[in-house]
């Protein structure tokens, strides 16, 4: 397999790791850095065999809704009984998926691994697992790419367009799965565009415009919280660009209204409290 573009201070960690093999290894970092990718790459170099273990619905795979199941990872034990003539890599792909009962069975999993039986979990929100899960692992967080790997990365994908290599550099800098899939996909290209029009709408529209974006995503949990991430991210950008205290309680405002909706709570009644 190839390997992936990485930034280089995790680079680093993850070769210096790799030299002395821990049991569990959990891989972190901003959604669209490629955990994924990253963890097949580091499978696929130190493994024999690999079992990538993803989320469900009705026993199909299924990113968007799908959760991974007590059943899923007892399965697992029987896989990892059986005799290994060389290392298993047992990959666990958006690990916060695992509720505590699926947890509580990886724990038990990890205390009796078997011989020549290592674990790699990935996810973008390690506050999800249980400390008694993450404590049994060793953590690599990947940051995102330099601005010249992304300058690079780019032009890898053939992005020769000044004006599409701008709106890529500001929707997803640093991020090489985002960009990917934002440059493969034209129809998710063409939606993460709106939504970001959105959140500066949300930030810098009248309080009409504003109330309509809040309507528009009032039945969209997942798009509601993309739109709350893109808005705070603006706000980072300008206060990198130019300090400015007044900005500050935005983006508090702006990730209360993300923990709230990420809890379940009420998409309209949380947008509506941060526009008025």
């Amino acid at each position: 397999m190839k390997k992936p573009i990485i930034h280089p201070a995790s680079e680093l960690t993850l070769s210096l790791l790799l030299k002395d093999l821990p049991q569990a290894m959990l891989l972190t970092g901003p959604v669209g850095v490629g955990l994924g990718t990253i963890a097949q790459y580091i499978a696929s170099t130190v493994g024999q065999v690999t079992l990538t273990v993803l989320p469900e619905k009705d026993e199909k795979v299924d990113i968007a809704k799908g959760v991974i199941s007590i059943d899923s990872i007892r399965r697992l034990y029987t896989q990892t009984r059986s005799i290994q003539t060389g290392k298993l890599m047992i990959i666990i792909d958006y690990a916060e998926r695992m509720g505590p009962p699926a947890q509580n069975a990886f724990l038990k999993l990890l205390e009796e691994p078997g011989d020549g039986v290592y674990f790699i979990l990935a996810t973008h929100t390690p506050s999800k697992l249980l400390p008694t899960t993450t404590s049994r692992t060793q953590a690599i967080d990947f940051r995102p790419l330099t601005h010249v790997q992304t300058e690079q990365f780019l032009g890898d994908l053939r992005v020769d367009n000044a004006t599409k290599k701008a709106q890529l550099l500001f929707m997803a800098s640093g991020l090489p799965a985002e960009l990917t899939r934002l440059t493969q996909d034209s129809a998710y290209f063409d939606r993460r565009s709106s939504i970001i029009r959105d959140a500066r709408d949300l930030l810098q529209g009248t309080t009409y415009r504003k109330l309509l974006v809040a309507n528009n995503y009032k039945d969209n949990r997942e798009a509601t919280l993309t739109l709350l991430t893109d808005a705070a991210s603006m706000l980072r950008r300008s206060i990198s660009a130019k300090p400015q205290d007044n900005l500050i309680p935005q983006i508090d405002s702006l990730l209360y209204a993300y923990q709230q909706i990420q809890a379940n709570g009420n998409i309209r009644l949380c947008l509506a409290r941060l526009v008025l």
